[in-house]
């Protein structure tokens, strides 16, 4: 961790001293918005500039005898103790300093960002639109909702209204501040705006509320970018996959698809949609379109590399279904409608052993279309579109065993 440390401090040297600089002169001048100011400027550093180079420290330190949680670890203290500094000058006015606290979801967020895309300079822009968008744009949007909310809920139409009802018009607007506030957890914005009300009318309970629900946020974060990290490699992710290293006794052609899967964006996607709370339907529907596109990855490798091996044409085939076998496994999920995921998957398969970008572009209309099946949910359904996919099967087969692969791209 002294190494990572001395790395990130050399790489953002000039940053931090740079956002140092302004944050000491903004709070040492009696300026009405400086308590605002390092939330400001060390939102813009944790979730643009700190985690932009990560896989520049990464291909560095990856050829270390580390753990990855280690350097996962390594990076997050680099990063929070590089922060502290950057704030330590808000201790001076208290409130500052805790406005800034609620600057701190930015950097597992941006450590999404940077792991996705791989890219520092996009990782830069796309971090820095993500710090704008969610300090402001919902706490625009709540204050909207909540004045158009009180105002229908008091009959207030007039000027003359509004003076006769202006004690509980406030009331019920701080109410449903607080409750809309709850329903955006994801905005570091919204909490803060709620925070700074609070103690101004010396709400402590409620104060406590949004500082935990920020805490709470970067928890959450933190633990879904640590499953990407513990992936990543420099300029892509893990091949071989680790599930697939240690299902040894698996063929190999079954491991060799349980890694592509793993390393497969789709897929990545699909499991972060599985811990959404939300019902079986639409975590199905979401599934309609996430296993489409992992069998079109399936036809998306190399002719030269199939052909190079001890296969027959049916090889493809045979990655087909261990693609839908695996997907089987979340049946206890998915229920009844994996039979209409596992039919929709077949069609567009069966449509990119013709033309990849035909599957591509058939996939959202044919999954909108068949979308109300899900809502079914019935054995009689299930069983239908099971029965369906066989002869689909098959003439993806007889397609795959007579197809030239010399046009493959189209």
């Amino acid at each position: 961790m002294r190494a990572l440390l001395k790395i990130e401090s050399r790489r953002l040297s000039l940053s931090v001293l740079i956002a140092l600089v302004l944050t000491s002169i903004t709070l040492l001048a009696d300026v009405e918005i400086s308590p605002i100011v390092p939330y400001i400027v060390l939102g813009f550093l944790l979730s643009s500039v700190f985690p932009a180079g990560l896989s520049y420290g990464l291909e560095l330190i990856l050829s270390k005898p580390l753990k990855r949680i280690e350097l996962f670890a390594g990076f997050l203290l680099s990063h929070l103790l590089l922060a502290l500094i950057v704030a330590l000058p808000a201790l001076v006015k208290p409130t500052a300093f805790l406005y800034a606290i609620f600057a701190l979801p930015f950097l597992p967020l941006d450590y999404l960002t940077g792991l996705l895309l791989k890219n520092p300079r996009k990782t830069f822009l796309v971090g820095t639109l993500v710090f704008l968008i969610l300090t402001f744009l919902p706490t625009g949007y709540v204050d909207m909702k909540v004045q158009n909310d009180a105002q229908k809920a008091l009959g207030i139409e007039t000027l003359a209204d509004y003076e006769a009802k202006k004690a509980e018009y406030s009331s019920l607007v701080y109410t449903l501040e607080r409750k809309y506030g709850n329903y955006a957890f994801f905005s570091p914005g919204v909490q803060l705006e709620l925070f700074a009300r609070d103690l101004d009318v010396g709400d402590k309970e409620d104060a406590l509320l949004r500082a935990g629900i920020a805490l709470g946020f970067t928890v959450i974060l933190l633990a879904l970018s640590i499953i990407p990290f513990l992936r990543f490699e420099p300029g892509e992710f893990i091949r071989p996959s680790i599930p697939a290293l240690y299902l040894r006794p698996l063929p190999w052609w079954i491991r060799k698809e349980i890694a592509g899967l793993w390393a497969s964006r789709a897929f990545f996607v699909f499991l972060i949609v599985l811990l959404l709370p939300v019902d079986r339907i639409t975590k199905a529907f979401f599934a309609l379109f996430l296993l489409p596109l992992l069998v079109i990855e399936v036809l998306s490798e190399n002719p030269i590399l199939i052909l190079s091996k001890p296969v027959r044409r049916a090889y493809l085939i045979r990655r087909f279904l261990v693609v839908l076998g695996l997907f089987a496994l979340f049946t206890p999920v998915l229920g009844f409608s994996l039979a209409v995921v596992s039919f929709t998957a077949t069609v567009i398969f069966l449509t990119g052993l013709f033309s990849r970008k035909l599957a591509l572009a058939l996939l959202p209309f044919f999954a909108l279309i068949i979308s109300p099946a899900l809502q079914e949910g019935s054995q009689l359904v299930a069983l239908l579109f099971m029965t369906l996919t066989l002869p689909f099967i098959a003439l993806a087969y007889l397609r795959a065993i007579r197809m030239e692969l010399g046009r493959w791209g189209g």
